[in-house]
């Protein structure tokens, strides 16, 4: 094989696979916002297909922060009780926001409260509330 035809294979893989991967992966990029508020999506699978991506969320103390919950397999709920969240994802494809403001410093549990699959118990994640 010739260096350029390895030359142009490469630059089409970049622009075929790499290009586009990258584009997916910045819309789900932490966003800080203008108004102040930390946007965070969370996508939320059965526990066997990732469960909660992320499963570790870590921001500052008087942070406000935007939770951007999005599924796309079937009913799942958020629960972060110490914050008083508790909201379904009933429709698969649709997101629902919630917003609260990081008032205590601690590590607190969050999970699926709907049992979505047979590893359901496994749907946990932590919000790790730092000064």
């Amino acid at each position: 094989m010739r260096r350029a035809d390895v030359v142009a294979a490469i630059v089409v893989f970049a622009i075929v696979v790499l290009l586009p991967v990258g584009i997916f992966a910045y819309q789900f990029k932490e966003k800080p916002h203008p108004e102040g508020v930390r946007e965070i999506t969370v996508i939320i699978h059965t526990f066997e297909h990732g469960g909660f991506q992320p499963a570790r969320i870590v921001v500052r103390k008087g942070e406000r922060v935007r939770l951007k919950l999005m599924s796309y397999d079937v009913t799942h709920s958020f629960q972060l009780l110490d914050y008083d969240i508790d909201t379904d994802l009933i429709f698969p494809g649709q997101p629902v926001v919630v917003e609260f403001v990081a008032s205590e410093e601690g590590t607190f549990p969050f999970q699926c409260n709907i049992k979505c699959s047979p590893s359901h118990q496994n749907m946990v994640g932590q919000l790790i509330v730092e000064p």
